[in-house]
């Protein structure tokens, strides 16, 4: 009953493996190279990515790379699901804060391997369990950077945006 809680994590993760290692592997790096470039706008940044992808190619790891990087991408994507409105709401109610600030601090000190052992227990041995330590691992940044970030907005931009028409939603 409690795998099929975590069915579709595991789907997205599927999903996300077979485009990484069905699609061509030059359309994979094209696609790498231009996430690289739109982030960094740094030529040689790309041209190091593109070395290392093709070195990892020449060594035939590449099928290994990109099971690795869908389960990246898959647990940065949750972990942003969660965190971020639970970030958000930390931002607004100090009262969560104070009750969530001791658990993300607990989080945060213990080892990622830690989470493993509780979720290998009660889902078993795979790739979700795996991807659920990696994602509780990653929760707390989230919720933190998001709380301090909504948090440490200056008086004045906020007079700004209420200035120019803006409610609540969009502050």
């Amino acid at each position: 009953m409690l795998e099929r809680l975590f069915e579709p994590l595991g789907d997205f993760l599927l999903f996300s493996e077979r485009l990484l290692t069905q699609s061509p592997w030059l359309v994979v790096m094209v696609a790498i190279l231009m996430i690289v470039w739109g982030t960094s706008r740094s030529l040689k940044i790309v041209a190091g990515t593109m070395i290392t992808l093709l070195l990892i190619g020449y060594m035939g790891m590449w099928q290994d790379t990109m099971r690795t990087l869908a389960m990246i991408v898959a647990s940065t994507l949750t972990a942003l699901a969660i965190g971020l409105p639970i970030g958000i709401l930390m931002s607004r109610f100090d009262r969560l804060q104070r009750w969530l600030t001791p658990a993300l601090d607990i989080m945060q000190t213990m080892p990622s391997f830690v989470y493993l052992i509780p979720v290998v227990m009660i889902l078993g041995i795979g790739r979700v369990p795996g991807l659920l330590a990696v994602v509780v691992y990653a929760i707390p940044p989230t919720i933190r950077f998001t709380n301090l970030g909504i948090r440490l907005v200056e008086k004045d931009v906020l007079e700004a945006a209420e200035a120019f028409g803006a409610n609540g939603l969009q502050k």
